[in-house]
């Protein structure tokens, strides 16, 4: 199936299960595809592809409309240089606290349900690459917007209300 230009194109991290990408592209009518399904020829538990690889292959696929989705607060400052130069956009998903792995399974599907619909629309609408956050504040869903360059301090993060 050929996607519109216009359309995101939504790329879940290798630090993440693949089953987070077919529960919420199940529940919310999104696909996400998995680094899995974009590296099929790679034994991924010896030679996953390193993020250096990915971030160019999202652009040269979707440029700024191709969405990497992360747990990886790290590579907003690792890596920050080749975000900005490939223009793409990027949603971290941010744990209850600094350590993000403490992010489950189903928290991340349950994250990912709850901004799905806003994320989506934001990427489609924008004319740049959008840097998005979800995370949970006292068990609710959020999701805020990078205002600046990267990587963002916490006070260059807006609250965007969700659809």
């Amino acid at each position: 199936m050929l996607r519109s230009l216009s359309e995101p194109f939504f790329l879940l991290d290798q630090c993440m299960s693949y089953r987070v990408a077919s529960q919420v592209s199940r529940s919310t009518g999104y696909p996400i595809t998995t680094v899995r399904n974009e590296w099929p020829e790679r034994n991924l538990s010896k030679n996953p592809p390193e993020d250096w690889e990915i971030i160019p292959y999202l652009a040269a696929k979707a440029s700024y409309r191709g969405l990497w989705i992360t747990l990886d607060w790290g590579a907003s400052g690792e890596h920050s240089h080749l975000i900005e130069r490939h223009r793409i956009s990027v949603l971290w998903l941010r744990g209850p606290s600094d350590n993000n792995r403490k992010l489950r399974r189903p928290q991340q599907t349950q994250l990912l349900v709850a901004v799905m619909e806003t994320v989506h629309r934001l990427v489609a609408e924008s004319n740049a690459p959008v840097y998005l956050r979800a995370s949970f504040d006292d068990e609710l869903p959020v999701l805020e917007r990078l205002q600046g360059a990267l990587p963002g301090a916490d006070e260059n993060w807006r609250r965007i209300p969700l659809d």
